[in-house]
């Protein structure tokens, strides 16, 4: 899907990109983010460029309000939390739609390379816009990525690029972009992208609590072997009403990292993934009055987990192989309604139909095959002034399941409802106050469900009520800085009914037993320095602070920090950019944080990891180098699963 509010008649702050007439800018992406009524971050390509990210995670790292788990190496899971409401809460978009794992609910975004991506945001709560599938209300935050599209050009038909990059770890990452304009009307583009890594790398391990004692390890088991090949097309039948479809498949095969345990780095764990999906979507904005938007997605998803292990005595081998298969067909439409100039009505509604198929020779429980058809029907109504931005909505969701055992979840309906404004504080100054409330619910995973005999079928969907009150200011031009943006949020989170494991002899089980209070705050600072003939130098930094407590009645981790959430973390990034030469400094940073009980063995120590870039460009070829970890930080976001040190790479790009 690709947005084609650029060309719209209507005007809506939310859809506007950046135009050029009559050498006056308008900066649409400044404006989009001051006028949200709900806090918004975003990168566009050239910021993407110098944040030193080859996935969508390393980009993420770099949003105020993120904790990013990431288990080390390349081939390691990585997945998003905003906000410290967990990454099942965390929606993810691509192109207006939403990826899922019905399984798991979990997006492992280090699948997903930059190459093809035009623009990554984050929102805290949904999207200030209100013309959207009701999914994409349907979760806590989210994380949209937009591919580039093929753009009719006259003077030429083809372009594309061919990236090579090398670096460390064994990596070995080409990519193949092209574009093609059929004719004035279509336009079509292929990339494709494979990616082969040995994952190898020293780390540092200390056999002591004082870490006077150390000794140099290599992680292994990480390597990764990985294709993913898309395929995106647009067909514009007038410049508001248009098709899109992209199609793409995803494979690797790849070692999964084990803890590091003393005296231990053995692992036999690999996973082999093949996904596929289609997606096809039609908008009309022919109309002043009304619009409306059809998409259709199908998606198909095979994992295969496999650990070879001395205890499976009564296996082949002594290998487990655990297969699972999902299925997802996903059906959406929406309207939007401008009975007055300032007021805008959409309504939507959404089915999805998701099924899982498992197959264990561990000799476990028998596949439970669930299959759950959702029904999401949402009404949104909007009111914006250049003063005042007034917005709501309430969200149906409609679950039903069955399962081949006859043991089924329950029915489940429920209302969730959102509320938003943003008030512009002085007449000549971009300065506002901004505000939301949201209730939202996450609905168990198919794991927490039926998984052997962890599930629990009578799970209650996790309730999250969440409220932001925050300032967001934009300056086009202050003495010697341009394109200045600031923004500060305080919020709370409440978290009740909180799907938690409990561990026991000889069983653990999956109850909802948990609750959460979260109380924090994001600042944000953007901002250019102007230099002689065109150069500048641009800056960037974020901060938050988090104090997430467990509020579980009987919990020995009472009123402590949940795992993984450290009371303090950020980044920042400086970058200088001229015709020919870019450069730049990035730096990520978090605090102390636990990975469970707040004592002395569970702590993970505070880390910085300082990275620099170079790009040089000469006519259509440009070559980047990078120094990721300058100083060799040898820290672990997860426990026991140690980052990689100074690392690095190479990367050689020509334009078509």
């Amino acid at each position: 899907m690709m947005s084609a509010s650029v060309f719209s008649e209507v005007p809506d702050i939310d859809s506007l990109h950046i135009h050029h007439l009559d050498e006056v800018n308008v900066n649409g992406q400044a404006l989009k983010i001051v006028r949200s009524s709900l806090p918004l971050q975003l990168f566009n390509e050239t910021e993407i460029n110098n944040l030193n990210a080859s996935t969508i995670t390393d980009v993420a790292k770099h949003f105020a309000g993120v904790t990013v788990k990431d288990y080390g190496g390349i081939g390691g899971l990585k997945t998003v939390s905003l906000r410290g409401l967990g990454a099942l809460q965390t929606g993810v978009s691509y192109d207006g739609l939403m990826m899922s794992d019905i399984q798991t609910g979990q997006v492992d975004l280090g699948q997903f390379s930059i190459e093809n991506i035009a623009e990554i945001s984050l929102s805290n709560g949904q999207l200030s816009d209100i013309f959207q599938p009701s999914r994409m209300f349907a979760s806590s935050g989210l994380i949209s990525f937009s591919s580039k599209m093929p753009e009719y050009k006259p003077e030429h038909s083809f372009s594309g690029e061919v990236v090579a990059k090398v670096g460390s770890l064994g990596l070995i990452n080409p990519t193949i972009n092209l574009f093609d304009n059929i004719s004035k009307k279509w336009g079509i583009g292929l990339i494709t992208n494979g990616l082969s890594a040995n994952g190898e790398y020293k780390f540092a391990e200390s056999l002591n609590n004082s870490g006077t004692n150390q000794t140099e390890k290599t992680r292994i088991n990480s390597d990764i072997k990985s294709l993913r090949t898309e395929l995106n097309s647009i067909y514009r039948i007038t410049s508001v009403e248009f098709i899109t479809l992209k199609a793409n498949q995803y494979y690797s095969e790849r070692g999964l990292p084990g803890p590091d345990i003393l005296y231990s780095t053995f692992s036999t764990d690999r996973m082999l993934d093949k996904d596929y999906f289609a997606q096809l979507h039609y908008e009309n904005k022919n109309s002043n009055l009304f619009q409306y938007q059809i998409s259709g997605k199908a998606n198909s998803a095979f994992m295969e987990f496999s650990e070879v292990n001395p205890a499976y005595q009564d296996i082949s081998d002594n290998k487990r192989i655990d297969n699972y298969l999902q299925h997802e067909y996903y059906l959406t439409s929406t309207v939007q309604f401008h009975p007055a100039s300032n007021l805008s009505v959409s309504t939507s509604v959404d089915w999805i139909y998701n099924h899982l198929e498992t197959h264990s020779n561990s000799g476990l429980s028998v596949d439970a095959s669930p299959i759950r058809n959702t029904v999401l029907a949402n009404l949104a109504v909007k009111y914006v002034t250049d003063q005042l931005t007034i917005a709501a909505n309430a969200l149906y969701t409609g679950t039903r399941e069955t399962t081949q055992n006859g043991n089924a979840a329950p029915n489940r309906d429920k209302i969730s409802p959102t509320l938003s404004f943003s008030y512009k504080l002085l007449s000549e100054k971009e300065l506002r106050i901004r505000s939301f409330y949201k209730n939202i619910f996450r609905l168990p995973t198919f794991s927490e469900l039926y998984f052997h005999d962890l599930g629990y079928v009578n799970l209650l969907p996790e309730i999250t009520n969440q409220f932001n009150l925050g300032l967001v200011y934009r300056e086009p031009y202050i003495s010697l800085f341009s394109d200045i943006e600031i923004s500060l949020d305080g919020y709370y989170n409440l978290v009740s009914d909180k799907i938690t494991i409990l561990y026991g002899m000889p069983y653990s089980s999956i109850r909802n037993i948990g609750s959460v209070e979260i109380k924090g705050c994001d600042a944000t600072l953007k901002f250019d320095i102007p230099l002689r003939n065109n150069n500048k130098l641009k800056f960037s930094g974020n901060y938050t602070f988090q104090l997430a407590q467990n509020k579980t009645i009987g919990s020995a981790n009472l009123g402590e920090q949940i795992p993984y959430t450290p009371f303090n973390s950020g980044s920042g990034s400086i970058s200088y950019l001229c015709k020919k030469f870019e450069g730049g400094y990035n730096l990520l940073f978090a605090g102390k944080r636990w990975n469970g009980q707040n004592i002395s063995n569970n702590l993970l120590k505070p880390y910085i990891e300082h990275s620099l870039f170079a790009k040089f460009k000469f006519n259509k070829f440009k070559l980047t180098s990078e120094i990721i970890n300058l100083f060799d930080s040898q820290y672990e976001i997860i426990k026991n699963y140690p980052m990689q040190g100074r690392n690095y790479r190479l990367t050689a790009s020509i334009s078509l």
